[in-house]
This record gives C-alpha cells, structure tokens and sequence, in this order.
C-alpha cells in the first residue's frame, strides 16, 4: 500500500542553531572526513537522517597518467601550459580550490561576492587546462592533417568530429571535463591499493605470485593480460569497497511525493549516499573492517555492474560515474605494471604495521600521509 509522503515524518537528525543550522559540523572534523561523522550520526539517528549546513537547504544523508595514454596515447606528464605551469600543477590546483569549503556553501546569498576567490581562481585555471588541450591535442590533429589511428578515445571523438557530430568546442570541453574527473580519482585508487597490499604483506604476495604464474617472463603487462589475473582484480575491487574515491553520492530531489526508509523528503533536498559506510556495513559484509581481496573471487562475488546495491563505489543507474570504465580496466592495468617483477619495501626501517591508513576527504578520499615506498628489481 502506497503511504502519502505528506502523512509521513521527516527524517530525524542533530538539532540546529538559529542561522547556522548545522554548520558547525563542517568545521574540523567534518571538513576533513564527512563520510567518517555522517557514518558516526547514523549510529544516532538511524540510516536515514537529515541535517541544514546554514542557509544552504536540507540535507538527508543515506547510510546504505594512464589517463592521458588512453585518451590521446601520450603522456601529458611534464608538458607545461602557457607560463610554465606544469599540467599536472595545473590540474591539482583546479581540485584543491573545489574540494576547499567556503562560506558560500552553507550560506549561498554569498556566492555572487565570492568572498575567499575561489570561483575565479577555478575560473581562470580551467580555462587555461581548455586552451592547453585545444592547441596541444586538438589543433595539431585538425590542422596537421596526421592520420591518427592509435586505438585511443581520440580516435573515436575525431572519428565523430569528422561525421559533423561534434564541433571543436566540444570535443576540447569533452576531454577538460574528463581529465578532470579522472586523473586524480585513478591515481588515488592505486595508491590505496599499494598501501593495503604493503600493510598486508600477505595480500601482496598472493598478488605477484600470481603475475609470477601468469606472466611467466613476460616483460610488460598488456590488457589481454589482466583477464588471467582475477586476484589483482580482486584487489582493486576490495580497494574500492574499503576506499571509495567519491564517498558522498550527491543527488536532488526535484519531484514531490519522495519518501525514504518510511521519512518524507521534500522537493529541493540534497541526498547524500553515504557509499564509504554502506561498503562498511556488517549487516552486509562479514569483517567489513578487514581487507580481504578474497571476498571478490568466485562466480558469486558482487561487481561493480550487477544489481547487489551493497557494492556501488561508482553509484547505479543513468548517473552512474563514467570512471567505472577506468577502474576495470586502466587501474589494474597500471597497479599490475609496477607490481610484475618489481619488489616494493617501505622505506627507513618501516614495518608493514606502521603504514597509515588514515583518510583525508578533499576532491576525493585521499590518504592523509602520501605512501612511500622504494621500488627494487625482483630476483629471478
């Protein structure tokens, strides 16, 4: 039986301040890891709970280089925009002014003063990531005339450009909004990946021993290969499970009569999937703290594309994240190059014990302490 949402209860949550609402939690600890204390608040006030960051409107939060090589098959590592910036600079700059809070977010009256410059800085830097690709990648191959035919997602985006089905402008906001979404988020997954196998020396050696039996003495890993490496996929997907890159997955409600786990939500709301605390969940996983690759092996495990709701580290339907495609294959294409025939030791004396896990929330969930570790030709 359909229950009317207007008969229905608005979700519960931390009782506001006059003006700030509940601003307060994005100062200090919520700033640096808001899946962390909206994991924390959920224990209160159940899987379904709702909080007002200031004036900003409702919140109900739901408990439940390889970039550059498949893009244009170059490397962008090095290459410098317009006044010498290197590109990989220019990039982190654009993600550091987004994920950095500002006043505006709780009080949006603000946003046209732009009181802390962050929208010009932002401004200013996506424009000069636009022109760098446009001249570096785009004109040379429409002005040059150069047959390119290298397998990669420019291929198929010139391919379209010459049909009339793209113009230039397109093709160039294409490319800026997909350096931008998934160079740091690939980047970030590996390194989670080597700090877990580097903590969990086991793990790590189950990983090479199987590169070790399906590689043989094969130099150099191909992504034909990774098809005969289900534990190293494994990895990644655990990886995934523990780390989520984005662990807040933001929707809007924009429709009336919206109701969730028995709460009415309004029209306007802002939802929040909490997907670090539903890959957590112990109703759901058994020793969901631990890291165990082993869960993912098997004709049963649960997949980035099936309908197990339990494991969604790039959301589900029609807005799912268009990075899945770079987890699948690029990730463990890259993680599977840097372990085969290469030993990894933490450095200075470092036991496996003292790597540090601890996650830092900013674009997306980093580690807080940047993983180093010392690279040494394996023995044959």
């Amino acid at each position: 039986m359909t229950v009317p949402t207007a008969s229905l209860p608005l979700p519960p949550g931390p009782v506001g301040l006059p003006l700030v609402g509940s601003a307060l939690h994005f100062i200090g600890p919520f700033g640096r890891n808001p899946h962390a204390v909206l994991t924390r608040l959920a224990g209160t006030y159940g899987p379904v709970m709702s909080f007002r960051p200031g004036m900003a409107g409702d919140f109900v939060a739901v408990v439940l280089n390889v970039v550059s090589g498949i893009l244009f098959s170059e490397d962008v590592v090095g290459m410098r925009v317009r006044g010498g910036l290197p590109f990989e600079d220019l990039v982190a700059a654009v993600h550091a002014d987004w994920s950095r809070p500002n006043v505006s977010d709780a009080f949006p009256f603000l946003a046209p003063l732009d009181l802390l410059g962050a929208r010009r800085r932002v401004s200013r830097a996506v424009a000069r990531l636009y022109e760098f690709l446009d001249d570096e990648f785009i004109e040379r191959w429409l002005a040059g005339g150069e047959n390119h035919s290298r397998g990669d997602l420019l291929d198929v985006v010139l391919a379209r450009h010459a049909k009339a089905e793209l113009t230039r402008s397109e093709m160039t906001k294409f490319f800026t909004d997909i350096f931008l979404a998934t160079s740091n988020t690939s980047r970030i997954t590996v390194e989670w990946a080597m700090a877990l196998l580097l903590k969990h020396q086991d793990k790590m050696e189950k990983v090479q021993a199987e590169l070790a039996a399906s590689l043989g003495s094969k130099d150099f890993v191909e992504e034909r290969d990774l098809d005969k490496l289900p534990y190293l996929r494994a990895v990644v997907k655990e990886t995934l499970r523990l780390q989520p890159p984005a662990p807040l997955l933001p929707r809007m409600v924009v429709a009336d009569g919206v109701s969730l786990g028995g709460f009415s939500v309004p029209t306007g709301t802002c939802i929040l999937v909490n997907l670090w605390a539903i890959g957590r969940d112990p109703a759901v996983w058994p020793r969901p703290e631990e890291f165990v690759p082993e869960r993912f092996l098997g004709d049963e495990a649960a997949d980035f594309r099936g309908m197990d709701f339990a494991y969604k580290p790039f959301g589900a339907g029609r807005r799912m994240c268009p990075g899945l495609d770079f987890a699948t294959r690029p990730v463990p294409l890259l993680l599977a190059s840097i372990l085969h025939k290469v030993e990894w030791r933490l450095p200075d004396g470092m036991a496996p014990e003292d790597v540090d896990l601890t996650d830092r929330y900013s674009m997306v969930l980093e580690l807080a302490t940047p993983l180093r570790a010392v690279p040494v030709a394996s023995t044959p």
